[in-house]
């Protein structure tokens, strides 16, 4: 019998445990516990989480191996890629890790958001189509034998029961899921019957839902010309589908809700309506009762007997009351004739003793104005006389007799100093017996 070491006995589980795989391998686990020294290496743990019985197993980044870290993967379900080994003073195995990816619902919803991503920036999630407020005819995409199409058809029977549902049954969960879908929304737009479109299924996890985070469904839901509604009946958690429909509700029945209006609103709404029809219709007939009364009291105005009558009553009072203002004038005038009479004595006096007292008053006026008029006759002639002497010795006329003439340049203004005259100028001489025209000579030699 062969006696080990514990180092040889080691040796031969380190070869016989590495010896085992192919590498590398690839290993699904929790990270916990882990740590970075100053070295730069990366420790921590994988474990199983499943139940009281964790197993583990002790993993390790080496230095500049990736620029992944550990610590953002902690607590969480991944996938290691490495080598196994087993450290031979402890004997204890680990994982030399060379990659790490996200496993489950995490790496799910990293692959979500990147589709997501993608289509917001192509500019599926805008331009969202307006929903009609009465629609005729509502088409449900859904399966057929799921409780999300009775909650549907239940609410829709409840709340507005005038409009036709077409049900267009489609697989919601598996791989031939998004063909379904993609082919009834293909359907509903071809026969161009219903007026809105839902498209719902109940919960469930994210990796039941992840129909709806495909992306040709997507662009399927972008295409479509009639506007679709989404209730895919989960929380908190947003599916692709319901960001590029025209509208996404938390619950199928949410989206029964949002596309129909309440029969008891439309009923109590057609209640206002009657009434307000009804004072209207009141409201006018009263108006027409008084407009036509109106007419008939018109007509009956204008009526030959009436306009007769009207004019008969019109001639009386205006004859009554001609009548009666010419005895007003007459009676006026015949007491200013009276009193006229009775002061034309008394005037007739006051009008003689004026024209004396004026006769008197005009001769002696006539008498002033003559004496006032040879004065200033004579005045005035002595101021003629003078001014007339002073206009005779001032008349350049009389200064040209003595031999004097008067010079002027050629536009007439009258030269008084030599240095107005320059040299080649045109001028004029004034003479008792006439104009002579003169051209100054150059001064310079």
């Amino acid at each position: 019998m062969k006696i080990f070491s514990v180092e040889e006995l080691n040796t031969s589980l380190k070869n016989f445990i590495v010896e085992q795989f192919t590498y590398p391998i690839t290993v699904k686990g929790e990270i916990s516990n882990v740590r970075m020294p100053q070295s730069g290496h990366q420790y921590f743990k994988l474990i199983d989480n499943n139940g009281f019985n964790k197993h583990s197993i002790d993993c390790v980044i080496w230095r500049g191996k990736t620029s992944k870290l550990a610590e953002d993967y902690d607590t969480r379900e991944v996938l290691v890629t490495g080598n196994i080994t087993m450290y031979k003073a402890t004997a204890n195995c680990q994982i030399q890790i060379d990659d790490i990816t996200e496993y489950g619902e995490g790496a799910l919803k990293k692959a979500v958001e990147q589709i997501r991503l993608r289509l917001e920036k192509e500019g599926l999630f805008s331009d969202k189509k307006t929903f009609p407020l009465y629609p005729e005819n509502i088409g449900v995409i859904t399966s057929a034998d799921s409780h999300a199409l009775q909650d549907v058809l239940s609410k829709l029977k409840n709340r507005y029961p005038l409009a036709d549902i077409i049900i267009y049954p489609t697989l919601v969960q598996g791989n031939e899921a998004v063909k379904n879908i993609i082919s009834q929304l293909k359907k509903c737009n071809l026969d161009k019957y219903v007026d809105v479109i839902m498209l719902v299924r109940g919960g469930g996890s994210l990796e039941d839902l992840m129909v709806f985070n495909d992306e040709d469904l997507a662009r399927a839901i972008h295409r479509s010309s009639i506007p679709i509604v989404t209730g895919i009946g989960h929380q908190p958690d947003v599916t692709i589908a319901d960001y590029v429909a025209d509208a996404a509700m938390e619950t199928p029945t949410a989206a029964a809700v949002f596309i129909t209006p309440d029969k008891i609103e439309l009923i109590e709404r057609l209640v206002s309506y009657d009434e307000q029809v009804k004072n209207s219709a009141i409201i006018k007939l009263t108006k027409l009762k008084d407009n036509h009364s109106a007419l008939v009291n018109r007509i009956n105005l204008y009526h030959p007997k009436n306009i007769i009558d009207n004019l008969k009553i019109q001639h009386r009072e205006i004859h009554k009351s001609l009548v009666s203002n010419v005895e007003i004038i007459f009676n006026r005038i015949s007491s200013e004739i009276r009193v006229l009479l009775h002061r034309f004595p008394q005037a007739k006096r006051i009008i003689d003793t004026a024209f004396s007292s004026n006769q008197i008053m005009i001769k002696d006026n006539k008498k002033r104005i003559k004496k006032v008029s040879e004065e200033l006759y004579k005045d005035k002639y002595q101021q003629y006389k003078s001014l007339y002497k002073e206009l005779i010795a001032t008349n350049p006329l009389l200064a040209l007799k003595r031999g004097y003439s008067i010079i002027r340049d050629s536009n007439g203004v009258i030269l008084k100093r030599k240095s107005q005259i320059q040299d080649n100028q045109l001028f004029t001489a004034e003479f008792k017996d006439g104009l002579v025209q003169i051209k100054k000579a150059s001064s310079k030699k």
